[in-house]
Order: C-alpha cells, then sequence, then structure tokens
C-alpha cells in the first residue's frame, strides 16, 4: 500500500491542522469543573443562548426540513443587501468565516502570491495562504492593534489579499473607520 500522503497537494502535507476551541464539557473534564461553571466566550459561541426569535424561526424552519434549502440564500442576502444598501451580487454567503475566506483564497490565490495579516490574528488566514501556496506577511501589531500604516508599506506587487478584521481577533482590538479609510487610500487598484 502506497502511502497516499505523496498524491497530496504539496502545500497542505505540510499544513498543520486547525483545533477549533474545545467544547465546554472537554474543559470541564480537564479542569475538573461542572459545565454549568464554565462560560466559553470563543467560537462564536453565546453563552445566553440562542434568542427567543431565532429559536422561533428555527422551529417554523422545521416544518420545511423535507425539502431542499435554496443553496444561493436568496431571501438572506436580499436582506442583507437590503439592510446595507448593497447590491445582492456584493453578498457571499458561507458555514463561517472560514469557509468564506476559504472562498477568496480559492478566488484569488495562486503559487507565489502574498497576503498581508497582522501578527495577531485569525490564524484561518495563514493556513488559508499556505493551503495556495502563497506567502503569509505578517506586520507586527504593537498593543495587539493593527499597524495600518506598517500593513501599507509591506504591499508588494505579489500581495492579493490583505485582511484585517476589526474587531481583530483574537486580541479584539479595533480600527475606526476613519483609520480604515486613510488605509485603504493607499491600497493600489
Amino acid at each position: 500500500m502506497s502511502d497516499i500522503w505523496q498524491h497530496a497537494n504539496p502545500q497542505l502535507r505540510d499544513l498543520v491542522a486547525y483545533e477549533p476551541g474545545k467544547p465546554i464539557d472537554e474543559v470541564a473534564r480537564e479542569l475538573g469543573l461542572e459545565p454549568g461553571d464554565i462560560v466559553k466566550l470563543a467560537s462564536n459561541e453565546n453563552p445566553l443562548g440562542p434568542s427567543p426569535k431565532a429559536l422561533a424561526a428555527m422551529h417554523q424552519a422545521l416544518e420545511q426540513a423535507h425539502l431542499y434549502p435554496d443553496g444561493g440564500g436568496y431571501r438572506l442576502r436580499q436582506a442583507i443587501a437590503s439592510k446595507f444598501g448593497l447590491e445582492m451580487g456584493n453578498i457571499v454567503l458561507g458555514n463561517g468565516s472560514n469557509e468564506i475566506i476559504e472562498f477568496v483564497g480559492h478566488a484569488f490565490l495562486k503559487p507565489g502570491d502574498e497576503i498581508i495579516t497582522a501578527q495577531h490574528a485569525f490564524v484561518v488566514y495563514k493556513l488559508m495562504a499556505t493551503l495556495f501556496g502563497a506567502t503569509t506577511i505578517e506586520v507586527p501589531d504593537p498593543g495587539f492593534k493593527h499597524d495600518l500604516d506598517a500593513m501599507a508599506a509591506a504591499i508588494t506587487p505579489r500581495t492579493r489579499q490583505i485582511f484585517i478584521a476589526n474587531p481583530n481577533n483574537p486580541t479584539g482590538t479595533l480600527c475606526h473607520q476613519e483609520e480604515i479609510d486613510r488605509f485603504m487610500a493607499k491600497v493600489p487598484d
């Protein structure tokens, strides 16, 4: 039997798997605590639970569970576009941010390209770049805040993507709109 990895994408072979946050039950077992004594604020979990309106919408949706869903999310994209004054074609839906970040990689990255991100940023940016054979330029972020001037200075002809999470994950720091606008004025077309 051959080693299956010899046939895998070379960028994938050395990629370290992303490990999402541990479930509350696992943390409780490891620390000898009761699950009810732990409040998890990671992994987009809400310690207050879903809103009653969301629960009602889920129950209503169960009545249509036997039908194949709208894979394009027409009504959701329409509602988002209307709320923010955008065209529906500017709305991309995905199964969490990881999937959308990967969509962007598929669309715009090839081996030898570069992405720019803060030193302390969501780990998936770097994983995605590695998967597509791109190089990640990590810009130091003093005080755990994006240094937008340094990020602009890091742009090269090989730069294809710049990730500025706002608020940043995992640091929680925020860039004001004026800062983003000044940064965007420095980014070439």
